[in-house]
Order: C-alpha cells, then sequence, then structure tokens
C-alpha cells in the first residue's frame, strides 16, 4: 500500500505544482543547451578549414589531383599561390580575378593553360586567336562558352558563328565588321541589315 500512496501523493503534487516544475525543466534545459553551444564555439578556432569553399570547374579529379594542377599552374606562370589568392580562397587579388576567368575559357574549350601560355610573359602561336576571341565576347557581351562546347565542339550558336566568321573572313578583318549585321553587347542580336541578309539567304536556301 505505501508505494501506491506515495505515488498518489507524488501526482497530487505534480498536479498542483505543474507549472513551476515547467519552469525548472525549461531552466535547466536552457542552460544545457547554452553550455553546449559555448564548448562548440571554443572548439571552432582549432579547425583550420576555410571560412568560404570555392568551386572552380577548371579543377577536377581527386584532392591529390587538383593540387597537382595547382603545381603545374604556378611552375608554369612562376608564382606562388599567393599571387592570385588568400589561403582561405576567400580574397582574390586582381590577377586572380583575370585567372577565373581565364579559367572559365580553358573549361569552354577543354583546354590547358599552356594551351597559350609558355610562361608568365610568352604566349604559344594560339596568342593572337585567343585575344580576337576575348574581344568579340567584349563586343558581344558573351562568354566563351556561348559558342564552345569542349576541345573542338561547338554549340549550336557556334556552328552559326562558324559560318559567318568563313564567310566574312573574320581571321584577317577582325571583329569590328561584326557589328555590320549584330548590335553590341546584345550576344550576335541582328540589326535591321543583319535580318535582311538572314532573309535573303533563306530566300536563296527556298527556307
Amino acid at each position: 500500500m505505501k508505494p501506491l500512496f506515495y505515488s498518489l501523493l507524488m501526482l497530487n503534487f505534480l498536479q498542483k505544482n505543474i507549472w513551476m516544475c515547467i519552469g525548472i525543466v525549461s531552466v535547466v534545459t536552457f542552460f544545457s543547451f547554452c553550455k553546449h553551444a559555448l564548448t562548440e564555439t571554443e572548439k571552432k578556432p582549432e579547425s583550420h578549414q576555410p571560412a568560404v569553399t570555392y568551386s572552380n570547374p577548371y579543377f577536377k579529379g581527386t584532392r591529390e589531383d587538383r593540387i597537382a594542377q595547382v603545381e603545374k599552374i604556378t611552375k608554369l606562370f612562376g608564382v606562388e599561390c599567393s599571387y592570385c589568392h588568400n589561403e582561405d580562397l576567400t580574397v582574390f587579388t586582381e590577377e586572380g580575378e583575370v585567372s577565373k576567368k581565364m579559367m572559365a575559357a580553358s573549361v569552354a574549350l577543354g583546354v590547358d593553360c599552356d594551351y597559350c601560355h609558355v610562361d608568365g610573359k610568352h604566349y604559344t602561336e594560339k596568342e593572337n586567336q585567343a585575344k580576337k576571341m576575348f574581344e568579340l565576347c567584349e563586343t558581344m557581351a558573351t562568354g566563351c562558352d556561348f559558342c564552345h562546347a569542349g576541345k573542338d565542339q561547338l554549340t549550336p550558336k557556334g556552328a552559326q558563328a562558324k559560318t559567318a566568321f568563313v564567310t566574312r573572313d573574320w581571321v584577317t578583318k577582325g571583329t569590328k565588321q561584326c557589328l555590320e549585321c549584330h548590335i553590341e553587347k546584345k550576344q550576335f542580336a541582328l540589326n535591321f541589315y543583319g535580318w535582311q541578309v538572314l532573309n535573303a539567304m533563306k530566300g536563296l536556301k527556298g527556307m
């Protein structure tokens, strides 16, 4: 009988003091949470993980593969990693910002840096063509991937552009003549004359 009596007595106490019990449990829980949070905060400085992770499609494969790619680039240009960015990849120098654009171009073309660069001051025979392409991208407000989809591969827009390059002798005459048919900074959008030329070509082809 005594255990039952004590159980009833305890139940009666809890019913009368339910809010006080809830308050005590809440306070204990709150302080336990604070202690855990402070402990975790104290541990964080020990970690050397970068504050920001930077994803670059130029670097592929395992961690070891990517490190080897970085070493290849620094050796090619004769620079240290700090030439382009800080240790945590949270701040990029002016050269680093340029490098990111160059790497995006490399991915679009499916080539490595040494496709155009011999070292930090010398270039391969591809330099003049690359300069013209970058000038064209600036004129038309596009990136390399607008026309290029990897090594020797073109997007549908790129295939159209290639036809225009051949027929308009772009290689020797340069980018300025593109503006005879296209609107500047409009991703190769045609002007009035350009539409006339296109419609005339379609008419000749019976389209």
